[in-house]
């Protein structure tokens, strides 16, 4: 576990220096198949009785609506989500947020966000431990799972862009904040443990 540990340190610390993002390896590393017999951790939340395909260090509590990431230390939350709306409108929605007992909720970057994202699913391309996962519905009657807002702007254009991640797929994509023509997309709040 002090080896898991300090090489998570190492790639954490490294990411910054040589530019990458350690997410998707992290997130390999830990995979289901990984995981042992683990403790409970307290309250409703418990490491063992992981919802079917979770990644290892996720768990969800049904009674509050919210799951936990042990490995970057976030609550997210995962019930009573809000219909799309623009980008100003979703960091004040977070930041008034009461929810599960909490009022510390945040919007989460595009790498947290990128965190719950689920490379071996599609549509929705999410960590199993969520349950709820807003989408719309063409005119075929087919789900269309939509993307979610970040709080980080694009480098390029950070006056008019900010990062989304889209969890039909799990990528990121970026989204217009400009008042009259401004995309709207979904939130998840997000908070430090």
């Amino acid at each position: 576990m002090k080896k898991m540990a300090f090489m998570l340190a190492l790639l954490l610390c490294s990411s910054s220096a040589f530019d990458f993002n350690p997410v998707i390896l992290i997130k390999r590393a830990l995979s289901p198949d990984s995981a042992t017999s683990e403790k409970t951790l307290g309250s409703d939340f418990t490491t063992d009785k992981k919802a079917p395909g979770a990644t290892a260090g996720f768990s969800r509590d049904d009674r509050l609506g919210v799951v936990r990431d042990d490995i970057y230390k976030l609550m997210w939350q995962d019930d009573n989500l809000p219909d799309k709306m623009a980008q100003d409108r979703a960091v004040h929605y977070c930041d008034d947020l009461n929810f599960a007992g909490y009022d510390d909720w945040r919007l989460p970057t595009k790498n947290e966000l990128l965190s719950i994202t689920d490379d071996s699913r599609y549509e929705p391309a999410i960590n199993k431990a969520f349950k709820n996962v807003a989408y719309e519905t063409n005119n075929k009657g087919e789900k269309i799972y939509g993307s979610y807002w970040s709080s980080i702007k694009h480098a390029g254009y950070p006056s008019s862009l900010v990062w989304s991640v889209d969890f039909e797929s799990g990528s990121d994509n970026s989204g217009s904040v400009f008042d009259r023509y401004s995309d709207r997309y979904f939130v998840r709040c997000v908070r430090q443990y």
